[in-house]
């Protein structure tokens, strides 16, 4: 799609400089433009690529710049070149199709304009639809409910009575509704117990490559609106994740836990079980958290704690031969 420097702006509420009929019909990073990109900058330390950029047009923060080709200048560069990334690209193009090597059950319902491509598996009363798109070699287990222009890529398994909202976007290799990790410790060996919940996804969540959620004991696992998962990040049976809340790659969330809205998660953080984890809370990477954390506190550590006394705690640590050193020369 082609679009001019005029319309970007329009879009954008952006303030333009230079020639609003240049057209961009690509995009790309500040550093390896050419010409017919849109890019952006957001980072200042990237200033000095204006001047050798050859990007048509370039969308800056609302600072002063001096620059041969057409600036449109933002509140939010990163955002918006985002927006326009999702205006240019080619977009799927949803067609009805079923794929003669798939198995759809007589009993399931298939909506308008759903792509089911080839060796899918969808088992009694499960519903998919409208303009839904199910990839090569994808298993769909029984009364599951999948909502509209979701789309679940090759070799992902849902389990029976998932349900997942609409706009989702389920990447490869996921596994939604696999059974809990429940057992009970015995002088004999550890007794499964019975995991009869489900899956809830709800609207605009993002799973991503071999991501795998536990459905609920007897009670469901839910993931609320927004949710962005990274890969590999393990979710437990009846945890429930807040809205707009993203979680980094390789990140493990016991069972029961209950995380609040827009949280950032770094990645390869452990969480316990049974623990409550408030809104807008931010998690260093590699941390492990076993206790409750209040609304809008930062912690790190591998027992997190506030960020700040754990870089100072840090700092002290790093200095501890050094300083066992004067506390040997004293005791001398």
């Amino acid at each position: 799609m082609k679009k001019t420097a005029k319309e970007i702006c329009e879009l954008i509420n952006g303030e333009l400089h230079g020639d609003p009929q240049v057209i961009v019909s690509n995009f790309s990073d500040i550093k390896n433009s050419k010409i017919g990109d849109i890019t952006f900058l957001s980072d200042l330390r990237y200033k000095k690529f204006i001047s050798k950029s050859e990007a048509s047009v370039i969308i800056t923060p609302q600072i002063d710049l001096k620059s041969n080709r057409t600036i449109i200048k933002s509140k939010n560069p990163a955002k918006d070149f985002a927006k326009i990334i999702n205006i240019l690209k080619s977009e799927r193009v949803t067609k009805a199709f079923i794929c003669k090597s798939s198995i759809v059950d007589e009993t399931a319902s298939i909506g308008k304009n759903v792509y089911i491509g080839a060796n899918v598996v969808v088992k009694k009363h499960t519903i998919i639809s409208d303009n839904c798109i199910i990839n090569a070699n994808c298993y769909i287990d029984e009364d599951c409910k999948i909502g509209k222009s979701t789309i679940v890529e090759s070799n992902s398994t849902i389990h029976r009575k998932t349900i997942i909202g609409n706009s989702c976007k389920i990447y490869s290799g996921v596994v939604i509704g696999s059974e809990g990790f429940g057992f009970i410790p015995t002088k004999d060996q550890p007794v499964k117990m019975p995991q009869l919940g489900r899956v809830v996804i709800m609207n605009n969540v993002e799973i991503g490559s071999n991501t795998t959620i536990d459905r609920g004991t007897f009670g469901d696992t839910k993931i609320n609106d927004g949710v962005k998962l990274d890969n590999l990040i393990q979710i437990g049976h009846n945890a429930e994740i807040g809205s707009s809340t993203i979680i980094a790659a390789q990140t493990g969330i016991a069972g029961s836990t209950k995380i609040g809205k827009n949280c950032l998660i770094g990645g390869q953080v452990a969480i316990s079980d049974h623990i409550t984890i408030g809104d807008n809370v931010r998690i260093a990477g590699k941390s492990g958290v076993i206790k409750d954390i209040k609304d809008g506190d930062t912690v790190q550590g591998p027992l997190a704690f506030n960020i700040k006394d754990f870089q100072k705690s840090y700092i002290y640590f790093k200095k501890l031969p050094h300083i066992n050193k004067i506390i040997s020369k004293l005791k001398k």
